[in-house]
């Protein structure tokens, strides 16, 4: 009878072990998704920002200005200090 008694604690033991595991399993699942969402909120809210009027919005124009324009003028600087 005790044999049986130690398989019926060894079976509760994993059944627990299981439990903690399968909800260890579904926290990071949830974590993950919530990752995912955070990130799309925040792509949203900068892309809504940025095409704004406000202060962020006129920034942003700004940079973006300012990157053309230092692509194209990059190469024919760079030309003439070299070549030239």
């Amino acid at each position: 009878m005790e044999n049986l008694e130690n398989h019926l604690e060894e079976h509760e033991r994993q059944r627990q072990v299981n439990e903690v595991a399968l909800k260890g399993l579904q926290h990071a699942q949830t974590r993950r998704v919530a990752r995912g969402y955070a990130v799309m909120a925040a792509v949203v809210g900068y892309g809504e920002g940025a095409t704004g009027g406000g202060l962020f919005g006129k920034v942003s124009h700004f940079a973006k200005l300012f990157c053309i324009g230092f692509a194209l003028l990059a190469p024919s600087l760079l030309v003439w200090q070299v070549l030239l």
